[in-house]
């Protein structure tokens, strides 16, 4: 398993709430504006999270994008890090997928308490 790198899509224009847990329910630690670079530790289940992105040439009516999956993310080192909705994360895949089922955020806190 190794971590993702990834960013907030450019087109997102109010930033994207980094948050306590996997959900609009946890409190908010931070906003991360578009383009912002990230490193995905882990992933969750949680709160349904739904973002349609702005028109384009290509798609005039956005994209809605729908996904329960929450990135816990950090931007450097020193970062503590927090949940990021998933549909607001460009991993260039899915990180579900990309990470699979070791990747989860639980399972990493498994791993590391039997260490």
């Amino acid at each position: 398993m190794s971590n993702h790198t990834g960013s907030i899509w450019s087109n997102v224009t109010d930033g994207a709430n980094r948050r306590k847990g996997p959900g609009q329910n946890f409190d908010k630690v931070d906003n991360l504006p578009a383009r912002t670079s990230l490193i995905v530790l882990c992933w969750s289940r949680g709160q349904s999270e739904t973002w349609t992105t702005p028109a384009l040439p290509h798609a005039p009516e956005g994209v809605t994008n729908t996904s329960d999956a929450w990135d816990f993310v950090v931007t450097s080192d020193q970062d503590p890090g927090g949940y990021v909705a998933d549909v607001f994360v460009n991993t260039d895949d899915d990180i579900r997928q990309q990470l699979g089922e070791q990747g989860r955020c639980n399972a990493l806190r498994h791993r590391l308490a039997d260490s």
